[in-house]
């Protein structure tokens, strides 16, 4: 081979090279710069959006319960129907509709009937009789104002029975629009989150874009006494609630 065609060849191999190397680093400029516009696009910030609403009950669930016990089982049953009788007359006289009151079963004990222990010895008291009444109405002032006068009851003879989980001081207040509200509570979430993350991303001289996900998060109900009442066996006695939501959202920052 002369030494024109060994200069060609080599000329022609370093052009070659060269020509890779501008190729690669090229490539890499462009797999660089898509890297960190991919980087900068997906970039976000996550802030939770908390919103409290004051709320009234607008339904109350008022049950009244009496418990007569004696020897002889029509004694206790005609005292218990007394006690029902006169608790109805009281209901009516403080406003309350027929269709606001139901009456519940009667229930009888016979403490020598029961297949455990045995009636303790002297107590003539053989039959313990029990009966309810349910009082359901939207009225809310209605039943603050007959709980305040059951007094009334007690000078009669009435002894309201207090066991159990809706005893006499203890309506059950709750909020049947609860659903309808749900909406509303978790558009004020939203609206709250994205305001805390446009402070950021001002803070860092950026801008919010759209949600990337959204967690509905935790609704808890709370009674003006500060009780959770969130779980279905809650204490719901107060007519005040508030409502609170604390949603978790992930937006784009631009």
């Amino acid at each position: 081979m002369t030494s024109i065609e060994n200069r060609t060849v080599v000329l022609a191999a370093v052009i070659v090279g060269v020509s890779l190397l501008a190729g690669l680093a090229l490539g890499g400029y462009f797999v660089g710069q898509g890297g960190a516009r991919f980087k900068s696009e997906t970039r976000t910030v996550t802030v939770k959006g908390l919103v409290e609403k004051e709320v009234k009950a607008d339904q109350v669930v008022w049950v009244l319960r009496f418990r007569r016990a004696s020897e002889e089982i029509r004694d206790a049953q005609v005292k218990i129907s007394a006690d029902r009788d006169a608790t109805v007359a009281f209901l009516k006289k403080q406003g309350f509709k027929d269709g606001d009151i139901s009456r519940q079963p009667t229930r009888t004990l016979d403490k020598l009937a029961r297949d455990y222990g045995q009636n303790q010895a002297g107590d003539p008291l053989r039959y313990v009789v029990t009966s309810s009444l349910r009082v359901i109405s939207t009225d809310i002032d209605l039943v603050t104002k007959a709980l305040g006068a059951t007094e009334e009851l007690l000078k009669s003879g009435v002894l309201l029975d207090g066991q159990g989980d809706e005893g006499t001081a203890n309506p059950r207040y709750v909020i049947t629009t609860f659903n309808a509200l749900r909406p509303q509570l978790l558009a004020e979430a939203t609206q709250n989150a994205r305001l805390t993350a446009q402070q950021f991303a001002s803070d860092s001289g950026v801008r919010v874009g759209k949600i990337r996900s959204a967690n509905q998060g935790a609704i808890q109900i709370f009674g003006s006494d500060g009780n959770d009442e969130s779980a279905p066996y809650s204490p719901t006695s107060t007519p005040s609630k508030k409502i609170r939501v604390v949603s978790t959202f992930e937006f784009e920052l631009r």
